[in-house]
């Protein structure tokens, strides 16, 4: 039954590189914007990996990939996520989109054969964080929100570029209560706890 939901994003790959193969796997189901944004991410997140003293290359695979689940459209993410077996919280119910950072790791594991649990952490939750976050899931968290992927320019984005000169932590929590103030479509529980603990640090 696993196999069945998803096959539908399955694609064999020919890219020599992990860059490559994530152009072609986006540009074959027409999503050749993502494919730009992962892009932009990507690099962000390499540059703040180095920074921050944190795995560049992991930092880069996860950010190439962050968004991967594009492919799959909004109101079949809940039957996908049924079909794998995995648990679906009741803010995911309301809001559906919120699935695609677990399904962009589920996609890095079963098409890109991707293994490495920190990789897969950060991409499954790039878009709320985690209470129980690593250095390299506020790296890609953060790329996100920098290179975000909206038309306008992100309103946070001065003010969280000034607190990623105190620490990730300062950045992070800046950018959650922005989005806690006005900008948060329904309150996902692992957001919550995110903020929580930044909030205590």
């Amino acid at each position: 039954m696993k196999q069945v939901g998803l096959a539908t994003y399955t694609l064999p790959l020919q890219g020599k590189t992990l860059t490559e193969q994530m152009v072609q796997y986006l540009e074959a189901f027409d999503h050749a914007e993502t494919a730009v944004h992962n892009l932009a991410v990507a690099q962000e997140a390499k540059g703040l990996a180095e920074r921050f003293q944190v795995n560049a290359d992991k930092a880069y695979s996860a950010g190439l990939l962050h968004d991967v689940s594009v492919v799959i459209p909004n109101d079949q993410r809940i039957a996908l996520q049924i079909a794998v077996g995995e648990p679906i919280l009741d803010a995911e119910r309301q809001a559906p989109f919120l699935l695609h950072q677990q399904q962009s790791a589920l996609l890095a594991k079963t098409v890109f054969q991707v293994s490495d649990p920190e990789i897969l952490s950060a991409i499954s939750c790039h878009t709320t964080l985690k209470a129980q976050y690593s250095r390299l899931d506020l790296i890609v968290f953060l790329a996100d929100k920098i290179k975000w992927d909206r038309k306008d320019q992100a309103p946070f984005l001065t003010g969280l570029l000034e607190r990623l000169d105190d620490s990730l932590e300062s950045a992070a929590g800046y950018y959650m209560d922005w989005l806690f103030a006005g900008d948060l479509v329904v309150p996902h529980p692992w957001a919550v706890a995110a903020k929580a603990k930044l909030a205590n640090t």
